[in-house]
C-alpha cells in the first residue's frame, strides 16, 4: 500500500479555519468551471492549487524546496516552477524587497578562496528580483557554486545594501564605524567595504577556512543596534 501522498499538507488543511478553507474550494471551483467545465490547462490547476495551499498555511510561503519535492512528490525542477509562478502571482515588488533585505542581513563568505559572500535564495522570483537589482546597480552576480547561491563580491554586496538604507541610516552607520576605527574621508560604500574584507579575516579559522555564519554577527547590528553597540562590536576589526 502506497503511503498517502502529502500527508503533512492535509495535517495542516485539517488545523485550518473551515471557513477559509471553504472559501478556497469555491474559489477552485469557480476557476475551474470557467469559462466551461474542465477547459483551464492542467498547469493552471496544478498552479491555483498550489496557490491556494499556501495562502491556507498547508504549504510555507517561502518553503524549501526539498521540503516540495518530498511532500508533493514532484522533480526539483517543478517545485521551483510552482514556487516561481506562485510568488509571481501573489508578491509584489515591495513584498520581494522586504525578503531580499531579509537575507542581505545574514549573508556568509564562501570557502572558496576567492573572499566571495553567498547569499542563498530557494525562491527562483526573488533570485531573479536580486538578480535584477544587481544589473541596475550596474554589478553582475555568479551562480555558477549552485543554483540557489548567488555569489557576490564585496562590493556588489555593499551596493545592494546601500540601495535600502535611508541617507540617516547610512550617516549613523558611517559615524559608528568611524569611531570604532574606519577611515572617516571614505563614502559609505568605502567603510562598508574596508569592513566587510576585514570581516573576512575575523571569522577565519585557525586553519584558515572562512566560518561564513558569524559574518551576520557584524551586519545584523548595523540594522538593528545603537551606534555605541555597532562601534564596540567593530572595533575589532579596524584594530
Amino acid at each position: 500500500m502506497k503511503t498517502p501522498i502529502s500527508n503533512d499538507i492535509i495535517e495542516r488543511l485539517k488545523n485550518s479555519d473551515p471557513s477559509e478553507v471553504h472559501a478556497a474550494f469555491l474559489e477552485f471551483i469557480q476557476i475551474y468551471l470557467s469559462p466551461v467545465f474542465g477547459s483551464i490547462p492542467k498547469r493552471e490547476i496544478e498552479i491555483e492549487l498550489f496557490t491556494n495551499l499556501q495562502r491556507l498555511g498547508a504549504i510555507d510561503k517561502a518553503p524549501d524546496l526539498y521540503h516540495l519535492v518530498s511532500h508533493l512528490r514532484v522533480t526539483r525542477s517543478k517545485a521551483r516552477n510552482l514556487l516561481y509562478e506562485s510568488n509571481l502571482r501573489q508578491s509584489t515588488f515591495g513584498q520581494l524587497d522586504s525578503e531580499l533585505f531579509e537575507l542581505l542581513i545574514r549573508p556568509q563568505f564562501l570557502s572558496t578562496g576567492d573572499k566571495q559572500i553567498g547569499i542563498e535564495i530557494q525562491n527562483p522570483l526573488l533570485q531573479d528580483h536580486i538578480k535584477y537589482k544587481l544589473k541596475s546597480l550596474g554589478q553582475i552576480t555568479d551562480g555558477s557554486f549552485s543554483p540557489d547561491i548567488i555569489k557576490l563580491n564585496e562590493t556588489a554586496f555593499v551596493d545592494l545594501f546601500d540601495s535600502y538604507l535611508p541617507e540617516a541610516s547610512k550617516a549613523a552607520i558611517k559615524e559608528a564605524l568611524v569611531k570604532a576605527g574606519a577611515r572617516p574621508e571614505l563614502s559609505f560604500k568605502g567603510v562598508m567595504v574596508g569592513a566587510l574584507k576585514a570581516a573576512g579575516k575575523i571569522v577565519a579559522s585557525e586553519t584558515g577556512e572562512e566560518l561564513g555564519a558569524q559574518l551576520g554577527e557584524f551586519i545584523i547590528p548595523l540594522i538593528s543596534s545603537t551606534s555605541i553597540t555597532i562601534s564596540d562590536k567593530f572595533k575589532s576589526l579596524f584594530n
